[in-house]
């Protein structure tokens, strides 16, 4: 009996270890793909890039982007997809959010405002303040968006940002250049 309770053991762990791979594998990160940017009138450090660089403490090489009083992130993506959660990569200050789903609009990282507004189709808030971790922010269902805004409520660092969709509906993002989204361009913005 001993010998089958100690074979079952490492069995269940690779059928759970398979299981959390497979969920994983069904959702995909489009934030590398997407075009981001931080607004302008709000203190900031750091390179924007480094949020989709994939590192993340204890790696050495992680970098971080730092909100010194607070601010906006922006991301955008050329078609609708159906949002699953959001993943964010925190150090010390981890910071307090508020995420914005939108289909259409625009926000002018110059001065703030969205314009044209577009169709908010979520408002999430993350509070907890939690440092040096993985925050996971779970979309209602069927949240479905062309772009997303994280808003550091007050002073945080963040190592990482994933915008986590199925992956059978990831295909349809492509990247756009500063251009194309600054003027519009890509033919869906109203």
């Amino acid at each position: 009996m001993k010998r089958t309770c100690s074979l079952l053991l490492p069995v269940a762990g690779l059928v759970l270890l398979a299981a959390l791979s497979a969920l994983r594998a069904s959702s995909r990160n489009i934030a590398p793909d997407a075009v981001s940017r931080a607004t302008v009138w709000s203190a900031s450090e750091g390179d924007l890039s480094c949020l989709q660089d994939g590192k993340v403490p204890p790696d050495p090489e992680a970098r971080f982007f730092t909100w010194v009083s607070g601010g906006t992130w922006v991301f955008e993506w050329e078609e609708p997809l159906r949002l699953e959660k959001l993943r964010l990569y925190v150090g010390q200050p981890g910071g307090e959010y508020q995420i914005h789903a939108y289909l259409g609009g625009h926000l002018d990282p110059i001065i703030g405002v969205r314009e044209p507004v577009g169709a908010g189709t979520a408002s999430l808030e993350e509070k907890t303040g939690a440092t040096d971790q993985w925050l996971e922010i779970a979309f209602p269902p069927g949240t479905m968006a062309d772009n997303l805004q994280i808003k550091a409520l007050g002073p945080a660092v963040l190592f990482e940002v994933e915008i986590l969709v199925r992956a059978d509906e990831a295909s349809a993002v492509e990247r756009l250049h500063w251009g194309q989204v600054k003027t519009g361009a890509s033919g869906h913005r109203e």
